[in-house]
């Protein structure tokens, strides 16, 4: 199995070519989705409503109130994160082991803070998700509940992009046309499949050695 990281700043077109990859029936662990369904777990929900209280409205998560909670105060964000950590971990273990029992050749992990927070020794190539300042800042400030403010505070959480693109394996520019973010993709799906290549799978026991249960 090849396990790819895909990972990119706020507004580079990550989503899109996740998409591009589950087009090409290329299995996706998609970390922000996942995220969102652990909101609506009942642990998680009862953790959040004894730190933040004020972040619930009619016994529901007001996601955007605890946004601004998060954002204005470091130790409030380290301890939502805490909250959401293990649990994502553990659904990151539970996949990559369906997928084997599937003997999937090829996985993706989609996740946002990759080098921020991630181990990158779990994957075999990393790709950078990456588009002009100006794209980017385009495409986020057309996001609901977003703005200029949340955008520059979210840049400061995130590894600089120049950065990103230098540790990479692989850097897909996603500023020139959904053809040819579609093209990169399908380009790599051949490559990392092309036996006479240099890109070799891991052994499952290696691959599962990076998600210990």
């Amino acid at each position: 199995m090849i396990v790819i990281g895909l990972t990119g700043s706020v507004g580079m077109g990550k989503t899109q070519v996740s998409n591009y990859f589950k087009k090409m029936k290329i299995d996706v662990f998609d970390s922000d989705y996942q995220v969102k369904l652990l909101y609506e777990e009942k642990n998680i929900i009862k953790n959040i409503k004894l730190y933040f209280p004020s972040a619930f409205s009619n016994n529901r998560i007001n996601k955007k109130t605890l946004a601004d909670i998060v954002f204005k105060e470091n130790k409030k964000l380290k301890l939502l994160e805490s909250l959401i950590h293990e649990n994502l971990k553990t659904k990151q273990k539970k996949w990559i082991r369906k997928k084997i029992r599937e003997k999937n050749k090829i996985v993706v992990f989609d996740v946002p803070l990759l080098y921020e927070k991630d181990n990158i020794k779990k994957y075999d190539y990393i790709i950078v998700v990456s588009c002009t300042k100006e794209i980017q800042k385009n495409r986020v400030l057309k996001r609901k509940n977003w703005n200029l403010t949340r955008l520059n505070y979210t840049l400061k959480k995130q590894l600089d992009n120049e950065i990103k693109k230098n540790m990479a394996d692989i850097i897909i520019k996603t500023d020139r046309g959904k053809k040819h973010t579609l093209n990169e993709v399908l380009n790599i799906i051949k490559t990392l499949t092309d036996s006479e290549t240099k890109y070799k799978p891991r052994t499952m026991g290696k691959v599962l050695s990076y998600f210990p249960i």
